[in-house]
């Protein structure tokens, strides 16, 4: 038998579920022994799979990583992490794994050390140490005091410092679990880990030369296995469809006021509210649902209006349609700024919204072929990456191969020793 896989997506997003649930999915179909472990508030949209699956116990709640995201503030507190290490612990000494993968779990940064399992961790490429994006932060309080790019050149001034307290939380915890610190800053502990797989193409995301631990391995695309809302076939075909789906951490307070800055314009909306249950005021044009089949929605769209994040945004591109990005953090606006620079997107900033400056700019991006036309080459460079075969493949090489054979070329300093001679301590399991 194939060994055994434990993979955990922390339900910040939809996002951090669906991506272990998708490589879950391609190495069961490949003969490993699979256990996926998440939170189960996402269990209706992703539906049974046929191996074992686990509640997560601890997992934040998704209002509260929103607002945090939105404040530019840690997810994880020490007391957080030292919470989910132990569930960590507990989940790997229950399934017994040869390897464990992480997406936004970042805990397993400390927990697979002290149970001494191999660490895959699930992460965009632009968070990447060896990425020169830049990260640019939505909304500050020295926007409102020194305007919008002063006060982004005095905060990008600021970066070293306030990523060091950004990493601080983790490495507290990974100090109190008996574990050497895990990085010097933001990148450090988001990248952490014995191997990171890159659920990107370099020709959109592109860092400079990887270590071997470090592997790109393309777009996880993911849309609902539902049957369309019934008004699906009654969508006029005769003026061109805008597609809205904020995902799950959009507001549908922004919702309605997209909707309102397309009620205007000769075109028919098809929207996702992602919020079941959600008051909206519907003008003529629009038909809503709470959830869409993403990959036909966004096939069927002249323009995607999404939250310019890496699955979102790839959805689109993957379908060669423009999209319209309105960022809400800053990782959805380091996306959507690079393939902002590849001519298929254009972005605004939350705080950006009116009625007026969607109106303009959707009606601007319709009117520009450019912006297809360069979505349509960002399909074809994203079709030639098949990321479940390529994530089997490296898992295949992971199990084959020592630590040593990939990290040689890479200082990942003592941590990789210290997980396989240090004893996890009493206080780190209980």
């Amino acid at each position: 038998m194939k060994p055994h896989i434990l993979l955990m997506g922390e339900a910040v997003t939809l996002t951090h579920v669906v991506r272990p649930t998708l490589l879950a999915d391609a190495l069961h179909a490949a003969g490993y022994g699979v256990t996926l472990a998440c939170d189960p508030r996402f269990n209706a949209l992703i539906g049974p799979r046929p191996y074992r699956t686990i509640a997560l116990k601890s997992s934040i709640d998704p209002a509260t990583s929103t607002a945090l995201l939105k404040q530019n503030q840690p997810l994880f507190s020490v007391e957080t992490f030292n919470a989910y290490v132990r569930e960590d612990v507990r989940l790997m000494r229950l399934v017994q794994p040869q390897l464990v993968v992480g997406d936004m779990r970042q805990s397993l940064a400390i927990s697979a050390q002290l149970t001494k399992v191999p660490y895959v961790n699930i992460i965009n490429a632009h968070w990447s140490p060896w990425s020169d994006e830049p990260f640019a932060l939505v909304d500050h309080p020295l926007h409102k005091v020194l305007g919008r790019d002063t006060g982004d050149r005095l905060l990008s001034l600021l970066t070293p410092l306030g990523s060091m307290m950004m990493a601080l939380p983790i490495n507290i915890a990974a100090l109190n679990n008996g574990v050497a610190p895990i990085g010097a800053g933001l990148r450090e502990t988001f990248c952490a880990g014995d191997y990171v797989v890159y659920p990107d193409i370099p020709e959109l995301s592109p860092t400079r030369p990887l270590p071997p631990n470090h592997r790109y391995i393309g777009p996880l695309d993911f849309s609902p296995q539902m049957a369309p809302p019934p008004w699906w076939d009654a969508v006029p075909g005769d003026k061109p469809v805008i597609y809205v789906n904020l995902g799950s951490s959009g507001e549908p307070a922004l919702l309605e006021a997209i909707l309102a800055g397309l009620a205007d314009l000769p075109v028919t909306v098809i929207a996702a509210t992602a919020h079941p249950g959600a008051v909206l005021e519907v003008p003529a044009n629009a038909f809503v649902a709470d959830y869409l089949p993403g990959d036909a929605a966004a096939a069927r769209a002249a323009l995607v209006i999404c939250n310019a994040g890496a699955s979102s945004g790839c959805q689109a591109l993957m379908a060669g349609t423009p999209f319209l990005g309105i960022a809400s953090n800053t990782d959805q606006l380091s996306y959507g700024t690079m393939v902002a620079k590849t001519g298929a997107a254009e972005n605004l900033r939350e705080d950006e919204v009116t009625v007026e400056r969607v109106r303009e700019t959707v009606a601007r991006m319709l009117a520009s072929p450019g912006y297809r036309e360069a979505a349509q080459c960002l399909k074809q460079d994203l079709a030639r990456y098949d990321a479940k075969a390529n994530f089997v493949a490296f898992v295949g090489e992971i199990l084959a191969a020592p630590l040593k054979a990939f990290s040689s070329e890479v200082d990942t300093g003592s941590h990789a020793e210290n997980a396989s001679t240090r004893e996890p301590t009493a206080a780190s399991l209980s």
